[in-house]
């Protein structure tokens, strides 16, 4: 159900202002004190004015052992929670004192920082988080070091030009030692085929692109000097190089707009994969023909797909059997991997068949899949467990019946949980605002479930708190926000 609330009403609700933020995108005001764990994100628009605020700032970063994710602090202040952190002129620091409690109490406490100018990063929960650097892990463990030291060698590591910080297994501080690369050299050994992956639009202010995403340059004799050629998921594109934007370091090509549809007026982008029929019912297929001892057909209970081989467990650390490889079949971007694999190998063999043979005989391959594709849900899966566990402990009942990964309940029916006879789907609580009768609940991964009928009530939860509403009589604004016409039951 949609439904539309008042200007008065949305003044109530929103215009809570102070001269403290004002959002650079849409004008929007609000305290500090409101913004909750992320206050410089506007909830009107979802702009990150934290962008704007402190990018280019001397920042302090450490990891947050209860969010497990990194805190970034400025002047003592933490203004945002990231998975990704980019950093220049970096000093590592380890305060003695804290160093020292750690080893005589036997328990952590926040003393180790790095430090530097903030670049860039990519907000907790991060959706596609940056790959790790293959080289000079940096790492800090109080009981065996006096510093931060590098992981491979051990030697101490005081300084850097630059540091990424990956929330993934290395968790804690990646660093990558950038080479600035001249001009001139850049122009001498500039590329003229790529690959990609997936085309991506970008429009905000002046800026106007196609962003051709994680762009491989390719070594090629066919392209005319003075041209840039460009394969992938979706099409083959040929520009004139001065109208191409490539950027080495940060590995970023793209093309104007204007340009792209003055070339290509009347391209959809169409997609590659599907046209040779890499695509969620061949996926499917050629899954269960590369597998079949694995391969679990649909019963009562359970979606057919994949156990034991390539599992979630492996990925956590525990011993959930439903396999990565299930989420193949609906994501682009592995579409366009193995589209492009596909192309390379130049073959007219069964496109079922030849993805089994990808499958089940290249390891090296399907682990890149696969290690990417957990890169995309990895944080989803995880917040999705803590936020069952956090609505479960305010729970006082025996009648539970928990969904696991693969079931029909879960994968279909939208239902995480069932309680005494009641079926809830339950979303992390970042932050909510009840006021004459609207709630408005900032989350994760939030979708409209009204269509979805076993769903009785959807909860928000976090470690202090629970509240809950019917599922109905709602709006999803976004993928972090919905705007619920009830008063939510609260339970803390």
């Amino acid at each position: 159900m949609k439904f539309r609330i008042t200007e008065q009403q949305a003044k109530r609700l929103f215009d809570k202002v102070d001269d403290k933020i004002k959002c650079s995108e849409c004008g929007w005001k609000w305290s500090l004190s409101d913004g909750g764990d992320d206050p410089y994100v506007c909830h009107e628009c979802g702009h990150d004015n934290a962008k704007n605020e402190f990018i280019g700032k001397r920042v302090m970063v450490y990891y947050n052992l209860h969010k497990h994710t990194f805190s970034v602090t400025y002047k003592s202040k933490v203004i945002l929670h990231a998975d990704y952190v980019k950093l220049g002129d970096v000093e590592f620091r380890v305060r003695k004192g804290g160093k020292e409690r750690v080893r005589t109490e036997m328990a952590k406490n926040v003393h180790a920082f790095v430090i530097g100018k903030l670049l860039d990063y990519c907000q907790y929960p991060c959706e596609d988080i940056p790959q790790e650097p293959n080289s000079n892990i940096v790492t800090y463990n109080p009981y065996k070091y006096d510093s931060f030291v590098y992981k491979d060698s051990e030697q101490p590591v005081h300084k850097a030009k630059e540091v990424d910080m990956v929330n993934l297994r290395n968790k804690l501080f990646v660093i990558s030692e950038v080479r600035k690369i001249d001009i001139t050299e850049q122009v001498s050994e500039r590329a003229n085929s790529f690959t990609y992956t997936t085309i991506g639009k970008y429009e905000k202010f002046n800026t106007r692109r196609y962003y051709f995403n994680n762009p491989l340059p390719v070594p090629s004799s066919d392209t005319p000097q003075g041209l840039v050629s460009i394969k992938g998921g979706n099409g083959n594109f040929v520009f004139n190089e001065g109208d191409v934007n490539y950027d080495p370091i940060k590995n970023k090509l793209s093309v104007d707009i204007s340009k792209f549809d003055e070339k290509y007026p009347k391209s959809t982008k169409t997609s590659e994969p599907s046209k040779v029929g890499i695509n969620s019912t061949n996926i499917k297929k050629a899954l269960e023909l590369a597998f079949p001892e694995n391969w679990h057909q649909e019963d009562e209970i359970f979606t057919p797909g994949l156990r034991d081989v390539y599992t979630i467990g492996e990925k956590l650390g525990d011993d959930e059997s439903w396999s990565v490889l299930n989420y193949f079949d609906t994501k682009d971007e592995i579409h366009s991997l193995i589209y492009l694999k596909y192309a390379e190998e130049n073959t007219d063999k069964d496109i079922v068949e030849w993805m089994a043979d990808l499958f089940k005989n290249n390891k090296e391959y399907t682990k890149l899949l696969v290690d990417r594709q957990w890169q995309s849900i990895a944080n989803g899966l995880k917040l999705e467990r803590d936020s069952v566990n956090n609505f479960l402990k305010n729970i006082d009942t025996a009648d539970i019946t928990y969904y696991p990964h693969g079931s029909k309940m879960d994968r279909w029916a939208g239902v995480d949980v069932t309680i005494n006879g009641i079926n809830y789907q339950i979303k992390p609580l970042k932050s909510y605002n009840t006021e004459e009768g609207i709630t408005i609940v900032d989350t994760y991964g939030m979708r409209d479930y009204s269509k979805k009928p076993k769903v009785d009530k959807i909860a928000f939860a976090n470690p202090n708190k629970v509240i809950e509403f019917d599922n109905k009589d709602y709006d999803v604004i976004s993928k972090s926000r919905a705007v619920f016409k009830q008063e939510p039951k609260i339970t803390k």
